[in-house]
């Protein structure tokens, strides 16, 4: 008889075809870090996707509303002027209606990119590749891997008032200084780190979703998506 995993205040999963306890969502937060590969093989018998999902949106929210107003207002006059355009007047007054209308754009925005990102992960692993695994376990472990990227901007905010640049990425071009201005630069930069140990994780969730022992060709796969995205946003911020 398989011996259960019993951890207080959570839910069963099933563990060597029995049952054991799925952690609650603050141990699942640090699970993410410190075992995500138990953390993953849990939710692949119970995909508890709501509670990290929310909890990604309200870190994220907290990292918004952390910039001081005139901090973003500072940062937004730079990027407009970056694109030759003037500042609009009267925008200044509306600052701070303006901040909490994009805190809380940031909250809804977190939820609907992960499930846009989950039906991307899917359509590869399940539908393409035929792997084992639904919906809702591939959110489970997206909305879980994305506790990192959204812990991001709580970590980041003092650093960012102390560069005076609300949109600070700590990212692959932090650290190319060596580069001259140009597409190779632009497209470094928006590989944020955060979000690259986030896409990892979610490689290796897909594994053991889909109960593979080795994850590294998952990995490669959802790579493809942060890789994508910043080179396409790299062409157009040019």
């Amino acid at each position: 008889m398989n011996a259960e995993e019993i951890e207080p205040g959570g839910q069963k999963i099933e563990s060597g075809g029995q049952e054991a306890e799925l952690p609650g969502l603050l141990s699942r937060y640090f699970r993410v870090i410190t075992s995500p590969d138990a953390l993953f093989q849990g939710l692949r018998s119970r995909p508890d996707w709501v509670g990290a999902m929310l909890l990604g949106s309200c870190l994220v929210l907290a990292g918004t509303v952390l910039i001081p107003p005139e901090l973003t207002l500072a940062t937004l006059r730079e990027r407009i002027a970056e694109q030759g355009q003037e500042f609009p007047p009267g925008l200044a007054d509306r600052m701070t209606a303006i901040r909490f209308g994009g805190a809380v754009a940031a909250f809804v925005f977190w939820a609907l990119m992960l499930a846009i990102f989950s039906g991307v992960v899917t359509v590869f692993f399940r539908f393409l590749l035929g792997h084992e695994g639904t919906y809702r376990q591939y959110l489970a472990v997206v909305a879980h891997a994305h506790l990192i990227s959204a812990t991001s901007g709580v970590l980041l905010a003092p650093l960012r008032v102390l560069a005076e640049d609300a949109q600070l990425l700590l990212s692959l071009g932090t650290f190319a200084t060596f580069l001259e201005t140009g597409y190779v630069l632009r497209f470094l930069s928006f590989l944020d780190l955060f979000g690259l140990w986030s896409w990892l994780l979610v490689g290796l969730g897909v594994a053991r979703i889909g109960g593979k022992q080795s994850w590294a060709g998952g990995a490669v796969i959802v790579m493809l998506i942060p890789v994508t995205m910043a080179a396409v946003i790299a062409i157009f911020t040019g």
